[in-house]
């Protein structure tokens, strides 16, 4: 690999995500060298994914049909296995990234911790000790730090909501999840009314 590879892959492979704001230099050679990274990923199975207008890039795995070659290659990149809640949070953030975008010219959506317990404390099931619900949800926002989809900032108990979960949620995903939210929702208030 020359050296002109090293540091962009270097980088993309151990940051997860990179963004443009937290490594310009680093971004700059990213997208100057995009197409020899992306020869130089394929080889061990893996892709970049460049979003200059969002000003992100990331690594994934390829899709075992993608290669030419039809070899599979064991996979690099890990999988997550999400919780409900955590898939939840994950489709209430993109909807709130989505109406941040159509209402707001600031590129940035900025949560406090009262307003991701407040978007999220609906869809749980009621418990008797409100602390309990809060220290769940609590998991649940440190789930999606070390996601690297929600950045904790200079403000106490307040997030910025990375631009990349656009390409984790798109929009055929949000869609289906909606559907499955209205199921759970119907299910949940006869349940309720059921046990009342």
């Amino acid at each position: 690999m020359s050296d002109a590879l090293t540091t962009p892959v270097v980088h993309l492979l151990k940051a997860g995500v990179l963004y443009q704001g937290d490594a310009p230099l680093v971004w700059e050679q990213v997208l100057a060298q995009q197409a020899a990274i992306g020869d130089y990923l394929a080889v061990i199975g893996l892709d970049v994914v460049v979003d200059r207008a969002e000003g992100y890039a990331y690594v994934r795995q390829q899709d075992s049909e993608a290669r030419d070659d039809g070899a599979t290659v064991p996979r690099l990149v890990t999988r997550h296995r999400l919780s409900f809640p955590v898939s939840l949070m994950l489709v209430l953030l993109r909807g709130r990234l989505a109406d941040s975008d159509a209402s707001s010219d600031d590129p940035r959506l900025v949560l406090t911790r009262e307003d991701l317990v407040e978007m999220v404390r609906g869809f749980l099931p009621p418990r008797g000790n409100e602390a309990q619900l809060v220290n769940q949800i609590d998991a649940h926002i440190r789930k999606l730090v070390d996601l690297k989809v929600l950045r904790p900032t200079k403000q106490t108990a307040a997030y910025e909501v990375r631009r990349h979960l656009k390409a984790l949620v798109d929009a055929q995903v949000l869609g289906d999840f909606n559907d499955l939210l209205a199921t759970y929702r119907s299910t949940v208030c006869t349940t309720a009314k059921d046990d009342a």
